[in-house]
């Protein structure tokens, strides 16, 4: 084939792709540099968005429990953790539990109702708790019961408990919740529950972090 007639193929074929391009390019330099030797411009990557992310202690008077929990797969192995900090951030307990076969969703309801059973226990009846699950957030401000039948009795109890507390929840992008995620990995560990009155050892320089009001960065 003559290479001029080829060039007549391929030319408008390229031009073609490049209009009708759906995608994002996330090119090196010299890939740029052959583009636009072909007066091809592409479609850049949107820039990232970063956002500063801090935890935040609680009012006086109350406590605040961070929780996380999931799973290796959908489902499997799974595990979930939480930390009670008070006013100044520092730390009144914390807890790691490994859950066996769990749905990821269902390693996080866990979490909630597991520190609001401990809250319970411990006669604290004024928290706060903060999770990076927005299913988890929505579930306990309209207290609702529709949970999966295995973790229901253990759903409904937690209801029951948050209605005779002074109960407050909202969400946490991970990167603030770093203490209560690195709490459900050790759980995968375990093989049975755990519980410290501080801060373990494993975990204390993020407790520092937090306590300092160190920021985090979410890019997104």
């Amino acid at each position: 084939m003559d290479f001029r007639f080829a060039l007549s193929l391929v030319w408008p074929a390229v031009y073609d792709a490049n209009r009708l391009g759906i995608g994002c390019m996330r090119n090196c330099v010299d890939d740029l540099l052959i583009l636009r030797r072909f007066d091809l411009y592409g479609r850049p990557a949107r820039a990232p968005v970063i956002r500063s992310v801090i935890w935040s202690p609680p009012a006086p008077g109350w406590i605040k429990v961070n929780t996380d929990g999931a799973a290796l797969s959908s489902p499997g192995v799974g595990g979930c953790g939480g930390v009670f900090r008070n006013c100044r951030a520092f730390v009144k307990g914390c807890f790691a539990v490994p859950l066996g076969q769990v749905f990821a969703f269902e390693a996080e309801l866990l979490a909630a109702s597991m520190a609001i059973n401990f809250a319970w226990q411990n006669g604290w009846h004024r928290i706060w708790l903060e999770s990076d699950s927005s299913y988890v957030v929505q579930l306990l401000s309209s207290r609702s019961k529709q949970v999966p039948w295995r973790i229901r009795q253990a759903w409904q109890r937690c209801i029951y408990q948050i209605s005779m507390m002074e109960f407050q929840v909202s969400h946490i992008f991970r990167e603030g919740n770093q203490v209560a995620d690195a709490l459900f990995k050790h759980a995968l560990g375990l093989e049975v529950d755990s519980w410290w009155a501080t801060s373990p050892s494993f975990c204390s320089f993020l407790v520092g972090n937090d306590c300092m009001g160190r920021e985090s960065f979410r890019f997104s």
